[in-house]
């Protein structure tokens, strides 16, 4: 068996979940390859659209092929076809196509990458719903977290869509916690925003969901917010004496991860020692992924009595504020 490398796609988003690096392989003939994460949040979505070769050419001309690209966009009352341009990026040191759309996409809406080979004729495409919108339950509506909490808390979201019976049209799920806070070193003009992340947990979409009260959750303990500020290498590497930080609202996020890219990651590492088959794809008359992603955040005030705690008990340089 030939093995033939198609194309590694790196394409970076701003969502974690959305950073993907993806090798797809083809064995024989001829392929159109197709990959796209559509991110909801994004001003502009990009297409990389290359081709399988036995010479290394795996980029096709922009006279080889017409890219269209359909769906109901925001602020449009009716679906759209549109015509996709270029633009070039450079590449290890080459220049790349990828096409790509500046019209805002919509949660929950199916859209349709096809691709014209003039050539042969033959149309390639691939099509996928976006993420549906979805809201937090946990944390509650009140506007503080304390981290004294030593009992288990969880974290809840459900889908704002009832005709989808309550699924967000999801692979995987990342829930993170940020604890923001401003910088300023000794001898800088400039304060710096950081964060120190914690994970609060991950995996797939259907064994985080609650099938009784038909929600998504993950559970934390608040109380090991310490023990994650006590190890934290950034501050206990770099706080001088002056260094003064100053406590922002901490942040609950959670990364989507649609369903195809899920199914072709969890085939793609299942191919073990076989990477060159590919063994999912949903692409039609070709090979590759079109799939979304989406995150989602909600803020909470640090309660006062951890305020000062980490104020007074860490060497940081925290800087308690009682007007927060």
């Amino acid at each position: 068996m030939k093995r033939l490398l198609v194309f590694s796609a790196i394409l970076g988003f701003i969502l974690i979940s959305c950073k993907k690096d993806v090798d797809l392989y083809y064995d024989e003939g001829d392929k159109t390859v197709i990959y796209s994460i559509l991110d909801i949040d994004a001003d502009t979505n990009y297409f990389r659209i290359t081709k399988s070769s036995l010479n290394g050419d795996y980029y096709y001309d922009e006279d080889d092929i017409d890219v269209y690209f359909t769906g109901l966009f925001k602020n449009e009352n009716t679906i759209d076809t549109m015509k996709l341009g270029t633009l070039t990026k450079t590449e290890d040191g080459q220049k790349r196509s990828l096409y790509f759309t500046t019209k805002k996409l919509l949660n929950g809406t199916d859209y349709e990458l096809f691709v014209i080979r003039k050539e042969d004729d033959v149309k390639v495409s691939a099509k996928v719903k976006t993420i549906c919108n979805f809201g937090f339950t946990k944390p509650t509506i009140y506007p503080y977290i304390d981290f004294k909490i030593v009992a288990l808390r969880s974290i809840e979201w459900i889908s704002k869509d009832v005709s989808l019976d309550d699924k967000i049209n999801a692979g995987y799920f990342t829930v993170l916690g940020y604890f923001h806070y401003r910088e300023l070193m000794p001898g800088a003009l400039d304060t710096v925003d950081r964060y120190m992340r914690w994970d609060f947990g991950s995996g797939k979409a259907n064994d985080m969901f609650n099938t009784t009260n038909a929600y998504y959750y993950v559970n934390y303990t608040p109380v090991l917010f310490f023990h994650l500020l006590d190890i934290d290498e950034y501050l206990l590497n770099n706080s001088p004496y002056g260094v003064q930080r100053w406590l922002k609202d901490f942040e609950f996020k959670v990364y989507v991860t649609g369903e195809d890219l899920y199914y072709y990651n969890i085939s793609n590492n299942e191919g073990g020692h076989y990477p060159e088959v590919h063994s999912y794809s949903n692409v039609k008359n070709g090979i590759g992924v079109l799939s979304s992603c989406y995150s989602l955040s909600t803020f909470r005030t640090i309660e006062q009595v951890c305020r000062i705690k980490i104020a007074q008990n860490y060497p940081y340089g925290f800087i308690y504020d009682p007007n927060r």
